[in-house]
């Protein structure tokens, strides 16, 4: 894989640190996590700057139950639960995906326009305005102009797209919001993959986008 340029913010990767991230964003972080060096080595910063705060922290008084309730866990560990195998869809097999995409409940997949496929994913989200998607793009071509309602994030997981705010490479973690406008070009010579976390639906602004976003659904 080419060089990354494009990466989660430090806040963005501190939050995903604390778990405080919403569900879908936790997988695009954890995914982009799992391909850059880089951002491995910030995470390896904020896990050690974890263990110098729980150092610093001033002790808590144990009951005096407390040593023979740790003792019997040691003595009865819970039984670890076997990992279900989840049987990656056939549509996804021959794509390079980083482990927790590609272990990620995929719920089948639906044609959002001629060359344009989208495949939801159940991150456990209960606001049904919160979306997390894979979306595969033929080469060359270009996507309705559109803007956002919420925030939305994309890891590209394969291809390339040159939009108003430059070009996006395998690897790269970009976030779009509201105040952003663009017009997505997909590279001429590869198809285009990305896995897609979005607050609240797009708003097109041009009039094919509006007829085909009741079949894109996002």
């Amino acid at each position: 894989m080419q060089s990354v340029h494009h990466h989660p913010d430090e806040d963005l990767l501190w939050d995903y640190h604390c778990g405080a991230i919403k569900p879908g964003a936790s997988l695009l972080v954890r995914a982009h996590i799992e391909i850059c060096p880089h951002c491995q080595d910030e995470l390896k910063v904020f896990e050690g700057l974890g263990g110098v705060f729980l150092e610093r922290m001033e002790g808590v008084a144990l009951t005096e139950t407390a040593l023979d309730l740790a003792l019997a866990r040691i003595e009865r560990p819970a039984e670890a639960l076997p990992r279900p195998v989840r049987k990656q869809p056939v549509f996804l097999r021959g794509f390079a995906l980083p482990p927790s995409v590609a272990e990620a409940p995929v719920t089948g997949r639906y044609w959002a326009a001629p060359g344009v496929w989208i495949a939801p994913i159940n991150t456990g989200e209960t606001d049904r305005r919160v979306k997390t998607y894979l979306m595969f793009v033929k080469a060359g071509m270009i996507m309705p102009e559109h803007t956002h309602e919420g925030q939305e994030m994309t890891l590209l997981l394969k291809g390339g797209f040159t939009d108003t705010y430059g070009t996006v490479e395998t690897g790269d973690f970009v976030v779009r919001t509201e105040a952003d406008s663009h017009s997505p070009a997909i590279a001429a010579d590869e198809d285009c993959l990305c896995l897609v976390m979005q607050t609240a639906p797009i708003v097109p602004k041009t009039w094919l986008g509006k007829i085909l976003q009741p079949f894109a659904r996002i």
